[in-house]
């Protein structure tokens, strides 16, 4: 894999912004197509599939999140896909197609799959203890450590899942009722050392009795990068934040918002109802997208659906 800055100017006729479970569908399905796109990804390839100690829920696959990133980076590169390390800073339309700035250098696309995804929420607490957003990564700091869990939602407990084996206590914390599924919560109440605390509010001073804080309290988008287009798009201004773009009736909203003019919705993912496409020529897959269901099998099948409309776009003007 190389890095963006090897090419200080390049043109593909596609680009894939991400390299997770979503680009790296979408670099399999392209590359068999006969569109050979490349891929640029500010960390490692997989995402947040390699903070998954244990993946369950992808049909056909049961292992670690950097085994399947590692299959899925392999497949991508049979099928014809360039891999690169890059941040994309901004893009820019242009008269065919668009500018991406990536580490500095220019590119040239006549097509984007936007998959950058999402990255966690974080806890806006000022905490005296160390604060973690992966079990993974930093669970074997809090061995044998008193520790909390913040958040109700199934990552917040297959995290918990995970630290539970290493810790010495661990307190699950969540504002509200817990919304994970029954399997995990089951599973998490099994552990002697664990306790879940329901409809209690993650203060400070609260969280400050802990020896370490993990947090999974939901995601953001990560479309910094279109912040610029989305503003030179026309349409009417953005409504007031909302909380996030997941739930009843977000893909309804999502194409309210589109019929705007819209790139973003008012929580900053990216407005691609149906077939992926946010304007013409950018599509968009997996996490990062407006309505979708944030699950690793849901931005797989997102980013087939996105390369598929893709071809068939650069098919449509090939033909002008």
């Amino acid at each position: 894999m190389t890095t963006a800055k090897a090419t200080q100017m390049g043109k593909t006729d596609l680009a894939i912004i991400g390299g997770g479970p979503a680009a790296l569908s979408a670099a399999i399905y392209a590359g068999r197509a006969g569109v050979a796109p490349t891929v640029f990804e500010a960390g490692a390839l997989g995402g947040t599939l390699t903070q998954i100690a244990e993946i369950e829920n992808y049909p056909g696959f049961i292992g670690t999140g950097a085994e399947l990133a590692a299959n899925l980076r392999r497949q991508a590169e049979l099928a014809g896909a360039k891999l690169e390390y890059g941040t994309c800073n901004t893009v820019r339309r242009s008269a065919e197609g668009f500018e991406l700035e990536i580490d500095g250098a220019r590119y040239f696309a006549r097509a984007i799959i936007a998959a950058t995804g999402a990255r966690p929420r974080p806890l806006e607490l000022s905490l005296d203890v160390p604060v973690s957003y992966c079990a993974l990564c930093d669970g074997s700091l809090a061995r044998e450590k008193r520790i909390a869990v913040v958040g109700g939602g199934n990552s917040a407990f297959q995290e918990a899942l995970y630290l539970a084996e290493l810790v010495k206590s661990l307190t699950l914390i969540t504002h509200s009722r817990v919304k994970a599924d029954a399997i995990l919560v089951e599973r998490l109440r099994r552990y002697p050392n664990v306790e879940i605390r329901e409809n209690l509010e993650p203060t400070a001073e609260l969280l400050n009795k802990f020896d370490y804080v993990f947090v999974f309290i939901g995601k953001q988008p990560a479309t910094e990068w279109l912040q610029d287009l989305d503003q030179s798009l026309p349409g009417a201004e953005h409504q007031a934040p909302t909380q996030n773009s997941t739930g009843q009736g977000s893909q309804s909203i999502a194409q309210n918002l589109a019929r705007k003019g819209l790139l973003l919705d008012p929580a900053g993912y990216i407005i691609a109802p149906e077939n992926r496409a946010a304007l013409a020529g950018l599509f968009a897959a997996g996490d990062v997208r407006a309505g979708a269901l944030r699950q690793a099998v849901v931005a797989s099948a997102d980013g087939a659906s996105a390369a598929l409309a893709t071809i068939a776009y650069l098919q449509q003007i090939a033909q002008k």
